[in-house]
């Protein structure tokens, strides 16, 4: 009776050994599996977690440059809305000051030998446009050269700017913002700072304005870029008139800004010699509603 007693048990026990061995094979396996699943979850996580970190990095800089931007904006508004209001859009159309422009202009081209003759201007009433503005009319022809025809419509264009960020266009600015932003996003306190600036004041020393601005970016390919909107926009006549002995005659008789100018309308037909034209342009000198 004995043995069948234990023949049981070797049994029993021989079942459990396998039970268990089947057990811890089953556990190396789920346990290699979670290993594999955790490195796998690092390799996806730890790249998702530097970029994270990066853009988080980013968005702090951007936010401390708009808080300076917006404190730089606040603190020359107060003086640039003031001259808008006065000189460039006044509520009162100031014939002399713009009359006494264009009698500058006629004694410098006239002294370097690019003026043949200029009409007397002969002015409208004014009228009111929309956007609460109105505009009083002008007229004036010109016997002229070609260079001084040039200067006759960068004077007109530079009417009424009054910074550097005012002289480009939407898409000269949208530009250097997005290359900025892809080499030194923290460049874009001094890209504003630059837009901002006075434009008289980098006519005259343009090279120090821009060489500020491009300290903070290394790259050739920003530096082709600036320079080629610099010599494609506007700011290149600022800095013609602003090294001229016209910009400075404007300037010793207190004739900068100069009230905003509108053209509406050029002819433009050849001399009676060669690179002669004449020139009849039709302005409207801007400003505030009547």
């Amino acid at each position: 009776m004995l043995l069948p007693v234990l023949s049981r048990l070797k049994s029993s026990t021989s079942f459990l050994y396998s039970v268990g061995l089947m057990s811890l094979i089953l556990v190396s396996l789920l346990l290699t599996a979670h290993v594999r699943e955790v490195n796998a979850m690092r390799s996806e996580t730890v790249p998702v977690l530097g970029t994270v970190s990066t853009l988080e990095r980013r968005l702090a800089v951007l936010k401390e440059q708009v808080e300076v931007s917006e404190l730089d904006a606040a603190l020359r508004m107060g003086s640039q809305e003031e001259r808008v209001r006065v000189f460039v859009l006044p509520a009162k159309t100031a014939l002399d000051r713009a009359m006494t422009v264009f009698d500058l202009l006629r004694d410098d081209l006239t002294k370097r030998g690019l003026l043949g003759s200029m009409s007397a201007i002969e002015v409208k009433d004014t009228r009111t446009l929309d956007g609460n503005l109105s505009a009083t009319p002008f007229t004036v022809r010109f016997a002229v050269k070609r260079d001084g025809m040039q200067d006759i419509f960068s004077l007109v264009k530079l009417a009424g700017l009054l910074t550097v960020g005012d002289s480009l266009s939407r898409a000269e600015k949208t530009a250097m913002i997005r290359a900025t932003e892809e080499e030194n996003p923290a460049g874009i306190v001094a890209l504003e700072q630059f837009f901002a600036a006075d434009l008289a004041a980098y006519g005259h020393d343009n090279r120090s304005f821009e060489e500020q601005l491009q300290r903070s970016f290394a790259s050739d390919s920003f530096r082709a870029m600036f320079r080629t909107i610099l010599d494609q926009s506007i700011l290149k006549d600022a800095r013609t008139l602003f090294q001229s002995d016209l910009g400075s005659a404007i300037e010793r008789g207190r004739l900068w800004p100069i009230q905003f100018m509108k053209l509406d309308y050029v002819d433009i037909r050849p001399g009676k010699a060669k690179d002669w034209y004449q020139v009849d342009v039709r302005l409207s000198l801007l400003q505030r509603g009547m």
